[in-house]
């Protein structure tokens, strides 16, 4: 399905910013509100995006017009525009009756193909279709304000959404140039259910005299964040994040709950910036200063429960984080990767530090120290808010939350092979070895008959973990780097079922030459590919050295290694490193229907294909014509050998049985 034309339903700020994205990709877009202003609102605010982008010299005049040209709106749906509608993007308040109602009309007047989607950011995905008839076709796709600057969308599905809508709005994310992340109906969904216990525990840390607000926000701006919990709140607007906290403490009780402090404020109507007063006070525009109606609460609260005299730490702020990352990751709600992944690209969580708050749990701190940082504030200031989930026993042991390679298998018996270790999925020691183990399991598992390897997000793999680089200090050590590296190669160039390398960025290092030995390599017209190992003092260790000669020639592969330069798509292309270049939003369609093809064929014969092919490319023309000959033997006495040349007689159907 391509996504042409699309209506958005709401005006308001995030409305509007949905809509001016949508036609940034030529995507038609129609924007509806009860309310004309609002319409004239939206159109505006796109209009004035692009002005800007002109006046910067970032956008022609001409395609700023034609891009403009494309959003229109009005206070009643066109019916004629509906007709052939592709998706709907519901961007009302969070109202759930509102919503239920709004879906309820759309349900009627939009043709059977269209997903019909809402960015709820905290109201029950199948509360909200609970009037839908055509569930399958509905979704949650939360966009982060403002839309068309913040990276980050929550893909959310629920029991009702089908595997084919998620995959077209994991697709479409990619499409309008998005960073998505996917996740289970839940309350809070990944990121708010993270962001929001972190922001009320730096309140109750405020409460029982652990420090100062400036104290905690400067805490936390020195550990890395981009700016302190109450910097945040008044950023964000009391009223709006309380909706959230209530919701959260609705669904988990005492271990998220809705500090005194917050329902004062918010009694009081101080919303934060946007109202000039929240936990700061922005009456004076050179500097913000506290607001005094907190130290009157705080005065009273002390009075009757005077403060313990804790000392605050970061880590009470982050080990919240990283309890409620755990649980979320248990309940299979998210992956661990989509987890750390939305807390980078949803709140700015400081890179430098760790990727997220998993992998500073398991990679800054350790879990064991994890779980002996949770079980002091247990035993300080309240066992409900730091009892982390029961996964944190083997982990504590050595274990890892983090899965860097796995693999679904679809109708068609094709899996699809994902490689995930964000930002640029980088081979490290634990990567390879997932990598290795998944191939293996995919070859062995019966219900698989075509391979196609990929990266997760915007690298294919962007080469190996230079920080692991540093380790290697041995003559022994190194060899054993390069040859479980080489081990996990040899696995992918073995297999007996077909591999589809689809490379869908950066092929580095590493990563060209885990794409090296796929049978088929497909690559997205912005993947770089290249042996850049030359450029640290070292060569490749991955079995580079020997199949990029073979495959692009001696004298290519070894001005490709020596000089490190890395080539374009085309380039590959051209000197036979890849099979073919595609758009990336279409390169995993276009991967899959090749693998397709190859799975509708006889088992028997495509691996006996591939083995003499594979086998016999290095012997000598005699010794690979032996090797073609046994091959063409066993498969032609097979029982679908016979089945084939039978039903192409009798010109019908093949039935093969892998037999």
């Amino acid at each position: 399905m391509q996504i042409k034309k699309a209506a958005v339903i709401g005006g308001g700020a995030m409305g509007g910013s949905i809509a001016h994205l949508l036609t940034t990709v030529g995507i038609e877009c129609f924007v509806k509100d009860v309310d004309q202003k609002f319409v004239d609102k939206a159109i505006s605010l796109s209009k004035g995006v692009y002005e800007k982008l002109v006046a910067k010299g970032k956008l022609a005049v001409e395609k700023a017009e034609a891009r403009q040209a494309l959003l229109k709106g009005g206070i009643q749906y066109d019916l004629e525009y509906m007709k052939d509608v592709d998706l709907i993007i519901e961007a009302v308040p969070e109202i759930l009756k509102l919503k239920k109602q709004i879906f309820a009309e759309l349900d009627k007047i939009c043709p059977e193909k269209t997903i019909l989607a809402s960015n709820t950011s905290s109201l029950s995905l199948t509360d909200i279709a609970e009037e839908i008839q055509r569930k399958d076709r509905f979704i949650g796709l939360h966009f982060f304000n403002p839309a068309h600057v913040m990276k980050l969308v929550e893909v959310i599905y629920d029991q009702n959404t089908s595997h084919e809508t998620l995959e077209e709005m994991m697709k479409f994310t990619t499409i309008i140039d998005k960073v998505a992340i996917k996740c289970k109906n839940a309350p809070g969904f990944v990121v708010n259910r993270i962001l929001i216990p972190y922001m009320n525990e730096a309140l109750l840390a405020l409460m029982d005299g652990s420090g100062t607000m400036e104290e905690i926000d400067e805490t936390m701006v020195k550990f890395g964040m981009p700016m302190g919990p109450f910097t945040l709140w008044d950023l964000v607007g009391l009223d709006v994040a309380m909706h959230a906290s209530v919701s959260l403490e609705e669904a988990f009780g005492k271990r998220t709950p809705v500090p005194d402090i917050l329902k004062v404020m918010v009694g009081k109507k101080m919303f934060g910036q946007k109202t000039g007063k929240g936990f700061y006070d922005y009456s004076d525009k050179s500097k913000k200063t506290a607001n005094t109606e907190v130290e009157k609460y705080l005065n009273k609260l002390w009075k009757e429960n005077p403060p313990e005299g804790l000392d605050f730490e970061p880590e009470r702020l982050l080990a919240v984080q990283a309890r409620e990352a755990l649980l979320i990751a248990a309940e299979e709600v998210a992956g661990a990767h989509d987890i750390d992944t939305g807390m980078v690209y949803g709140t700015n969580f400081p890179t430098k530090v760790a990727y997220g708050p998993l992998h500073w749990a398991e990679e800054v701190m350790g879990w064991s120290n994890v779980a002996d940082i949770a079980e002091m504030y247990a035993n300080e200031v309240g066992p409900e808010r730091f009892t982390l989930p029961s996964s944190i026993e083997a982990l504590a042991n050595g274990g890892s939350i983090f899965i860097n390679c796995t693999y679904e298998v679809d109708k068609n018996g094709v899996a699809l092979v994902t490689v995930e270790n964000p930002p640029m999925n980088v081979l490290s020691v634990k990567t390879v070895n997932d990598i290795s183990n998944c191939m293996l399991k995919a070859i062995a598992d019966p219900s698989v008959r075509v391979i196609v390897l990929t990266g997760k997000g915007r690298a294919f793999v962007a080469g190996a973990d230079i920080k692991e680089f540093q380790q290697i200090m041995t003559l022994g050590s190194a060899k054993e780097y390069s040859e479980r590296g080489q081990l996990m190669t040899n696995i992918i160039e073995g297999s007996d079922k077909p591999v589809i390398c689809a490379i869908n960025g950066f092929a580095l290092g590493g990563g060209l030459e885990l794409a090296m030995p796929c049978h088929i390599r497909i690559a997205a017209d912005s993947a770089k590919l290249g042996l850049p190992e030359i450029n640290l003092g070292i060569i490749p260790g991955f079995a580079g050295t020997q199949r990029l000669p073979r495959l692009v020639g001696k004298a290519k592969g070894i001005e490709m290694i020596l000089t490190g330069a890395p080539i374009n798509a085309q380039e590959a292309l051209a000197v036979g490193l890849v099979n073919k270049v595609v758009p990336l939003a279409s390169l995993i369609e276009e991967a899959k229907d090749l693998a397709n093809v190859i799975s509708k064929k006889g088992r028997v014969a495509v691996s006996s294909a591939l083995m003499s092919v594979m086998d016999g490319y290095d012997e000598t023309f005699e010794d690979g014509c032996t090797i073609e000959s046994e091959n063409f033997a066993r498969v032609k006495v097979s029982a679908d050998g016979v089945e084939g040349v039978d039903a192409f007689l009798t010109k019908r159907a093949a039935k093969f049985r892998d037999m």
